[in-house]
């Protein structure tokens, strides 16, 4: 009797524990073809953590993250989507990466000419 007891608390714990966990602050969104995103400000002592940037394949055209300092006013691309396509041969999948940018910085979005789809967060230091 001890034991379906305590399996039944410890079970009981487990769910009231699950209520108060949280994803985070991730935001997801999902973007139509050559759409993009409104402009991301990170402040200084901020950072943006991109965690997933994918698009749908086949596609011609590549969704891509442009930074642009606020400091210097330098632009780059630092991340272009990863084309899920369920076409594609196994193995040939290609690796979604990641990528943190650091503030002060302005971050755009934009998505290639299929759907994309991206998870960010914004943190401070």
């Amino acid at each position: 009797m001890k034991i379906p007891g305590t399996r039944f608390l410890v079970a009981a714990l487990f769910c009231a524990f699950a209520a108060f966990v949280m994803a985070g602050d991730f935001k997801s969104v999902i973007l139509q073809a050559n759409a993009v995103l409104p402009t991301i400000t990170v402040p200084a002592d901020h950072f943006l953590n991109i965690r997933n940037f994918t698009q749908e394949g086949p596609a011609t055209s590549r969704g891509v993250v442009t930074v642009t300092t606020t400091s210097n006013g330098l632009t780059a691309n630092v991340l272009t989507a990863a084309i899920i396509d369920p076409e594609a041969t196994p193995g040939s999948l290609e690796v979604i990466n990641s990528v943190v940018i650091e503030g002060p910085a302005s971050v755009t979005v934009t998505c290639g000419d299929t759907t994309c789809f991206v998870s960010y967060k914004k943190d401070s230091d």
